[in-house]
């Protein structure tokens, strides 16, 4: 027998040896460890970026604030939506609604994490790329659950069908949206009076449609008014009354447009403007009084005006939502819920500088404290209360009537639609056919009679814009913000 026989083969040799053998087992090992890896990244990520959902809304305007000085005692109301049970309600069919933007799905997502590829497995760097692809298809455009109903024909037409919308009402929005189409001024602004705030307006219009930059119809409308919004308002270094804050118009107008721009970039994550809402959010933090309202110019005093506050807390809530995780946003919220309890009067109304049971004003407070509490606690309970018994006894909402007030209804809506159940059902029967029915032909709404503030009653300036998106956000109900409970 030769001697090498028995010598022992190269470390090297049965290493290679050990390795083709456990092959298989090596293979798997890799797969499944990259597979834990990219499961892991999807739901850290979607745990961090998602931001919670929106229970609240709203678009309100400078009242009676068209004067710098403080408006007479019947102010009208500012607010948004909030968010309670679903309403027990006996909805229509909806047949047919007009569309004209698909949910969007391309927008920009922040700090999307890059796909784990272990090395030397091929067939693992594929099942990476197919996860990576599913889990960005699952996020969508990041829109809040809460927001979800307004992003595309068919989630529009099921939330009608579910709160009683009727095909009328989607028509009447259609033809709001294009009349304000047709009436953009040229450098992307609307109005020629209060333009700011009417902007606002315009745009939470079309984002209550889902309407964005990229839809058929109306994308470079929403466009052009977003890159207005976002140059002067950074020309004025985040002062969206695009000057300086002083008086009450121009606290109503930065409330206004900071409230659009925070629930564009929570629908689409455009980081272009972020450094501007973090500007303008500020001026409104810094702003707030030491007992959690808001006063003309932001002044520092012992004035506090509902009716103000009412669009700075809206913002701030629009904010909070944006997921910019920007400093003193809640505890601005939490201050101002202090405030709103000590405005509330004896019967469960809200009032303008102080306690008091102001219809006007009784929708600003029942929504701003719901939609950030998201509590139907007493104070939101005796609200809803008032709003009913004063609508059905003393103020009926007939468009031609002279108590119509086309601010409180707004803010009205939005809050019996939120608290659900018979407020809503009753409040639904009053204003949808009134609304849809007083329509102008072109898609604007006329003036409304009697002493309601604001332009409401103005034939010319900024009236036919207020008007008209006051109406279409009401319309949008059903729709913009789903209710969701706590």
């Amino acid at each position: 027998m030769d001697p090498t026989d028995s010598q022992p083969e190269p470390f090297i040799k049965r290493l290679q040896q050990r390795l083709a053998a456990s092959r298989f087992f090596t293979f798997s090992l890799l797969l499944h460890i990259g597979l834990v890896i990219i499961m892991s990244t999807v739901v850290l990520y979607k745990s961090i970026t998602e931001p919670p959902d929106f229970t609240a809304q709203g678009g309100d305007l400078l009242g009676d604030e068209a004067a710098v000085q403080a408006p007479p005692e019947d102010k009208p109301d500012l607010t948004q939506t909030f968010t309670p049970e679903t309403p027990q309600v006996n909805a229509p069919t909806i047949e047919a609604i007009t569309t004209t933007s698909a949910v969007q799905t391309s927008f920009k997502l922040s700090s999307m994490p890059s796909p784990v590829k272990p090395v030397n497995a091929a067939d693992m760097s594929k099942s990476v790329a197919s996860a990576a692809r599913s889990a960005m298809k699952g996020l969508g455009s990041g829109v809040p659950g809460a927001m979800s109903g307004r992003m595309g024909g068919t989630a529009r037409a099921s939330a009608m069908a579910k709160f009683g919308g009727k095909e009328k009402a989607e028509k009447a929005v259609m033809a709001g949206l294009r009349w304000l189409k047709k009436h953009q001024s040229e450098d992307g602004s609307w109005s020629p009076q209060y333009r700011p705030s009417m902007t606002g307006l315009a745009i939470l219009c079309f984002l209550g449609h889902g309407e964005l930059p990229d839809s058929p119809e109306f994308g470079p409308t929403v466009k052009r008014g977003l890159d207005w919004m976002l140059e002067n308002g950074t020309k004025n270094e985040g002062r969206m009354n695009m000057g300086p804050i002083t008086g009450g118009p121009a606290t109503y107008e930065h409330g206004i447009a900071t409230y659009a721009i925070c629930e564009y970039y929570t629908m689409t994550k455009d980081e272009r403007f972020a450094p501007l809402i973090q500007l303008a959010v500020g001026h409104i933090i810094q702003g707030q009084n030491p007992v959690g309202g808001w006063d003309y110019g932001y002044a520092k005093g012992p004035r506090n005006d509902l009716s103000v506050a009412g669009w700075q807390i809206q913002a701030l809530k629009a904010a909070h939502l944006t997921g910019l995780n920007i400093s003193g946003v809640d505890e601005s919220l939490d201050k101002a819920m202090l405030f709103l309890k000590a405005f509330q009067g004896p019967k469960g109304g809200f009032g303008y500088t102080g306690p008091q049971d102001k219809y006007s004003l009784t929708g600003v407070g029942v929504l701003c404290t719901y939609f950030w509490k998201q509590d139907k606690d007493a104070s939101v309970r005796k609200g809803i209360e008032f709003i009913l018994d004063e609508t059905e006894k003393n103020k009926p909402v007939k468009y031609k009537d002279a108590n119509a007030d086309l601010y409180a209804w707004y803010y009205h809506t939005q809050a019996c639609l939120m608290f659900g159940g018979s407020a809503w059902t009753k409040w639904n029967r009053w204003f949808q056919d009134e609304i849809c029915d007083n329509q102008g032909p072109e898609g604007a709404w006329p003036p409304v009679p009697g002493k309601a503030h604001g332009p409401q009653t103005a034939a010319e300036g900024a009236g036919p814009f207020y008007r008209t998106t006051l109406c279409v956000l009401m319309l949008e109900v059903f729709y913009r913000y789903m209710p969701i409970n706590k």
